[in-house]
């Protein structure tokens, strides 16, 4: 707040100190800057009429002289010369007309007379030298002299003589012709003398003036100071774009019969002395108003500010998170008002804070557990892991998820923790019976603070309490009943209403994960067998083959047929071979390891992938399964059967390619098999190279005679089921089997 209120009479000081301060040297400036142009241009207009009557005098001069009788009247400007004589560059000390002598009595004269002139040149139609006064040329150093001449230019204008000012005019006889060039070289010593005089009388009415005489090329033909002969001449004007230069040609007041140079004025910085020493003035008076303004804005802000400061600080520690201290300002107006305004902002904020706080760690719990629950698909992993973290987050001793069994129409635990193995393989709970059946069948949570006083609880646990709290909410998805949640801790009131809420939301997700979990399941595995379907199995051997590719490990498929299939549904019906078929699928989830796939690839056929395990390896479990199918009995009602099978197997790297030549191979010793024996397990490396290829009406084991038509599985039940899914598993554990809801 000081600092506000001392900007503020900075502001309110300075600003318009400023702004009058500116304006006053702006259009004093102004001013300056018209009085300063209106006398550099008189300045410059003053000198350019000294130099063009400097010009112009002896140009007129001149202009007599070629119109004298004599000129017109000189024979030499019409007698010939031989070309020879012109490409030799002879001069009129070698060539003597008649009348040169005249000619150049009257040149004489003329550079005597004129004090502008200090030399003269004369030449005739044929670039030859007939008077020369004061100068001596050669004819080569002049290519364009009548052009020139003809054109009237002043100064450096024949080409040639660029370093020697000079007026060049044609000479014309009585009938018109034109007969020579006369070159009359200027004397700028002179005129330096003349403009000396002239600049001398301005610097006595103004000091502060430098004054330039440019010719055509930008070359310094007369200053007001001296000029430094080791500089550039145009090092001079680099001031240019300041706003001292003006610049005047002489040709602007004069026309063509000036010659084309220019005056240059540069008014010197002291020019503008006044100016910077007001502006320095008025920055005095604003820093001197600026220090005013500080000192009296800190004395006046302390005395508004004093009791601001307790609040501020008071503001500080909320606005650090600490909401434990209490606001405390002493005063009696509107400081005082705000202080109590205050104190009951921070109360509120306190009861927030810590509503808002629960409310978090709810959401956090609510990604966590949905991170978790989505990262699998699998059954009973997923219950598990479900379990797992609602124990956990509501800090439970015991917990079970129970499932409807549709067709018993019974509750039955499939996950628990912290209870007896017996009583989770015995319990069996009837819709509407007890706590967990009462809670599905009336789709409403329940919350028992104390068991024991919980007349309600007594009456649905027939008496059998266990002290303690318990939750139980019901899981349903899509208007469907799944099961029951339940969760339990053995002191009384460990769970409250905002535990039942936060219990509920975990029970409305799992519900969901669980379903979609369930419907995966149902997806992927066969019915009746419980096993892969044959595209989810095609999908897991791909990726399989993949990562052993990649990692350099070995996969290996292995393939097995019932041998004399057809008999059992010929002999005993349908029934009897479907009974057959889950008694196999049965044992082979026994035999196998949990991170194997197991599968029903058709009818009677069955597959299995074993990763990073070689052939050699695969040997042992293929060879289990045999004598395991053989040695049990399966009674089919009618009769007692012993069942066999024959087993193919093949492996990667042995058999490179991908998943079908893979199948393909272990197709082929399946084959092979059971052409030589049946009830037997045989390598693809095993069969000989001459009968490894079989034909293709013997390649599949849906073409065996001996198989039958039980069930034949329909590859699209298995897509059909994981196109309405969201997400998929690469877990390699799929063989759990589950009572479906």
């Amino acid at each position: 707040m000081k600092i506000k209120i001392t900007l503020l009479l900075i502001t309110m000081a300075v600003v318009p100190l400023s702004v009058l301060g500116y304006i006053a040297i702006d259009r004093q400036a102004k001013l300056v800057d018209s009085h300063v142009s209106s006398m550099n241009q008189g300045f410059a207009t003053l000198i350019a009429s000294r130099v063009f009557s400097f010009t112009h005098g002896s140009r007129t001069l001149l202009e007599k002289l070629l119109y004298s009788e004599q000129f017109l009247n000189v024979e030499v400007f019409n007698s010939g010369t031989s070309s020879q004589a012109f490409k030799s560059g002879l001069t009129s000390e070698v060539l003597t007309p008649r009348n040169a002598g005249a000619v150049e009595s009257l040149l004489e004269v003329v550079v005597e007379e004129l004090p502008g002139i200090k030399g003269a040149v004369v030449f005739n139609r044929q670039k030859q030298v007939v008077a020369d006064v004061g100068r001596h040329l050669t004819l080569s150093k002049m290519p364009s002299l009548f052009s020139d001449a003809v054109y009237d230019k002043y100064g450096k204008s024949v080409r040639g003589l660029e370093d020697q000012p000079n007026i060049t005019m044609p000479i014309w006889s009585a009938s018109g012709e034109l007969t020579g060039v006369l070159i009359a070289f200027l004397d700028m010593n002179e005129l330096t003398r003349q403009l000396d005089v002239v600049m001398k009388r301005l610097s006595l009415i103004y000091d502060d003036l430098d004054i330039y005489v440019l010719d055509q090329d930008d070359q310094v033909i007369a200053a007001s100071k001296p000029i430094d002969a080791s500089v550039d001449p145009s090092l001079y004007l680099g001031l240019s774009d300041t706003d001292g230069y003006f610049e005047v040609p002489i040709r602007k007041f004069y026309s063509y019969e000036a010659p084309p140079w220019r005056i240059v004025t540069i008014t010197k910085p002291q020019a503008r002395n006044s100016l910077t020493q007001l502006a320095w003035f008025l920055k005095k008076i604003i820093m001197l108003s600026a220090v005013v303004a500080v000192l009296f804005g800190f004395l006046f802000a302390s005395g508004i500010t004093k009791t601001l400061y307790l609040l501020v600080q008071s503001a500080s520690v909320i606005a650090k998170g600490d909401l434990s201290e209490p606001v405390v300002v002493h005063s009696q107006d509107e400081i005082g008002e705000l202080a109590e305004t205050f104190e009951v902002m921070r109360k509120n904020l306190r009861r927030y804070q810590a509503s808002l706080k629960n409310r978090i760690e709810e959401l956090q719990t609510l990604y966590d557990v949905g991170q978790a629950i989505s990262s699998t698909l699998d059954f009973n992993e997923l219950l598990g892991i479900i379990l797992d973290i609602v124990i956990k987050t509501l800090k439970a001793e015991r917990g079970s998820i129970m499932l409807l069994d549709q067709k018993a129409g019974e509750l039955r635990i499939k996950a628990a923790r912290g209870l007896p193995p017996e009583v989770i393989k015995n319990t069996r709970v009837k819709m509407g019976e007890r706590v967990a059946g009462y809670v599905l069948e009336t789709g409403r949570p329940m919350l028992i603070i104390d068991t024991d006083r919980s007349q309600s609880f007594k009456k649905l646990k027939d008496g059998r309490i266990v002290s303690g709290s318990m939750l139980s909410v019901p899981l349903v998805a899509k208007d469907k009943r799944l099961g029951v949640l339940n969760i339990s801790k053995s002191v009384a009131y460990s769970f409250d209403d905002k535990d039942l809420e936060l219990f509920t939301a975990l029970a409305n997700q799992a519900a969901i994960a669980i379903d979609n979990a369930r419907l995966y399941l149902m997806a992927i595995t066969d019915e009746m067998t419980g096993l892969y379907l044959r595209r989810f199995y095609y999908q897991r051997l791909r990726e399989e083959l993949r990562r052993a590719k990649r990692y350099k490990h070995s996969c290996t498929v292995i393939m097995l047929d019932i041998d004399h299939f057809k008999n059992f549904n010929d002999t005993y019906g349908h029934q009897s071979g479907d009974m057959v078929l889950i008694q196999v699928a049965k044992k082979l989830q026994e035999c196998v390891r949990n991170v194997d796939i197991v599968a029903r690839i058709g009818g009677e056929e069955f597959a299995i992938i074993c990763p990073e395990q070689s052939s050699q390896m695969s040997l042992v479990p293929a060879e289990r399964i045999r004598r395991t199918i053989e040695a049990e009995k399966l009674d089919l009602g009618q009769a007692v059967v012993q069942i066999t099978v024959s087993v193919g197997v093949s492996d990667f790297p042995d058999c490179e390619g991908n998943e079908h030549e893979l199948m393909e191979a272990a197709d082929q010793a399946l084959y092979y098999a059971k052409e030589h024996g049946r009830n037997k397990v045989v390598m693809y490396s095993d069969i000989p190279p001459d009968e490894r290829v079989l034909p293709e009406s013997e390649s599949k084991s849906e073409s065996d005679p001996e198989s039958g038509s039980n069930e034949t599985i329909d590859s699209d039940q298995s897509e059909s089921g994981l196109e309405n899914l969201k997400g998929s598993s690469d877990n390699d554990d799929h063989n759990s089997e589950v009572d479906e809801a």
